[in-house]
C-alpha cells in the first residue's frame, strides 16, 4: 500500500488509517440516518423536520391523537411524518379518504399491518385482507358494534 500512495508523499501509519476509516464510517452513518427523509419532499408533502434515526418520534410526545391534530393544523389536511426511517402519509379530508379507499384503491394496497381485532393473527391491512376488512368495518359501523371507528 505504501508504494501505491508514494506519489502523494504521505506517510501512511496506523493512527492515520484509523482516523480516515472513522471519518468514512461517520459519514456513512450520517448518510444512512437521514437518507430516507427526502421521500415526502419528493412527493411535495409538508412535514415536520425529522431527527436522524428516530424521525419525528419526538413530535408525538404529547400523545398520538393530539399530535395528529397538530399535524393537521400546522401542515394541512395532506401531510406526512417519519417514525424511524418509515414514512407515513396523513389524509384527513373525507373526499381524499374516499378517493384513496374506494376509487383508487388498487394504488394504495401496501399498508402497515394492523389487525381489526386485538387478538387476531391475520392482519386486515395486508395485501389480500384489506378489502375483506373494509367490508367488515363498513358492515359493523352502522350497528355501532365496532368501537373507535371515526365517521367519515
Amino acid at each position: 500500500m505504501m508504494e501505491a500512495l508514494g506519489f502523494l508523499k504521505l506517510d501512511v501509519n496506523g493512527p492515520m488509517v484509523t482516523v480516515a476509516l472513522s471519518v468514512a464510517l461517520l459519514a456513512l452513518l450520517k448518510w444512512y440516518s437521514t437518507s430516507a427523509f427526502s421521500r415526502l419532499e419528493k412527493l411535495g408533502l409538508r412535514h415536520p423536520k425529522p431527527s436522524p434515526f428516530i424521525g419525528n418520534l419526538m413530535f408525538f410526545r404529547q400523545g398520538f391523537w393530539e399530535s395528529q391534530m397538530e399535524l393537521r393544523k400546522l401542515y394541512g389536511p395532506l401531510c406526512g411524518y417519519y417514525l424511524g426511517r418509515r414514512m407515513f402519509i396523513v389524509i384527513s379530508e373525507p373526499d381524499m379518504i374516499k378517493q384513496v379507499l374506494v376509487e383508487n384503491f388498487s394504488n394504495f394496497t401496501n399498508r402497515m399491518p394492523q389487525s381489526i381485532m386485538p387478538n387476531s393473527r391475520r392482519h386486515v391491512t395486508s395485501r389480500g385482507m384489506w378489502p375483506r376488512g373494509r367490508r367488515l368495518v363498513c358492515y359493523l359501523h352502522p350497528f355501532r358494534i365496532a368501537e373507535g371507528i371515526a365517521e367519515v
